[in-house]
């Protein structure tokens, strides 16, 4: 009996052995990565070539930003930055109220920026990287509104004593000092020079017509004046012959 029991406990040892040798991997990977259970010693966690949960919750907010930037592109014919540098977040806010229909204000890193106008040929101008050189807000402005986007900025500059002046920006894949922007912003739009024109085509029958009266006035007054040279011409020459010689 006793030769019996020891067989069984034996056995029982060697079952139990096993078991822990099958079970030891799947305890390793619920353990934290600094132990270990073939020693007590702690090892290096193994690198993983996977991004971190962080890496990708900002990859995909830089892609949904660089998206956004690309949809106000678009719609765009002008861009141009202040330094974001004195620049309250509630104070731009209330900037946004004041911008005309259409105009979009943007806090955009450089790099991004660097990215989206590759995308836009009114935008990709070759030195671009000149005005990515700090923290930037940027406006991104449709063709109708250069002017009065320009002028609102400008005017909340004083209202609020900043000195944010206009750095730069681009138009027609041009890159622009300050004072290039300004002139820009004050070039008639399509549809002002479109108006101008139809004035002008509307007055030009008026014109014409009074030109074409007045050239034929003077051509019948001088066609009337060689006439009455003609005839006196003729008068003289008649009488003259008549004299006796």
């Amino acid at each position: 009996i006793a030769h019996a029991v020891r067989e069984d406990l034996g056995a029982m040892r060697a079952a139990s052995l096993c078991s822990l040798t099958l079970l030891a991997p799947l305890a390793q990977g619920l353990l934290p990565a600094s132990l270990s259970l073939s020693s007590g010693r702690t090892t290096t966690p193994a690198r993983t070539s996977q991004p971190s949960m962080a890496g990708a919750l900002a990859l995909a907010k830089k892609t949904k930003v660089l998206e956004s930037v690309h949809e106000v592109m678009a719609e765009s014919q002008l861009m141009f930055c202040v330094r974001s540098e004195g620049l309250q977040v509630n104070q731009l806010n209330e900037l946004r109220q004041k911008l005309p229909d259409g105009v979009v204000l943007k806090c955009v890193k450089n790099t991004l920026i660097n990215l989206a106008v590759r995308e836009h040929e009114q935008f990709n101008a070759p030195n671009i990287e000149e005005l990515l050189q700090y923290s930037n807000y940027w406006f991104f402005v449709p063709e109708t509104q250069m002017r009065e986007s320009v002028k609102v900025w400008n005017d909340w500059l004083k209202e609020n004593k900043k000195e944010n002046e206009i750095m730069g920006g681009v138009f027609g894949a041009e890159l622009l000092d300050g004072n290039g922007i300004e002139a820009v912003s004050k070039l008639p739009t399509k549809q002002e020079l479109m108006g101008k024109t139809a004035s002008l085509l509307k007055c030009l029958p008026t014109k014409l017509a009074r030109s074409l009266k007045e050239a034929g006035a003077v051509r019948i007054a001088r066609g009337m004046k060689e006439a009455r040279g003609s005839k006196m011409a003729r008068a003289v020459k008649a009488a003259s012959e008549k004299l006796p010689p």
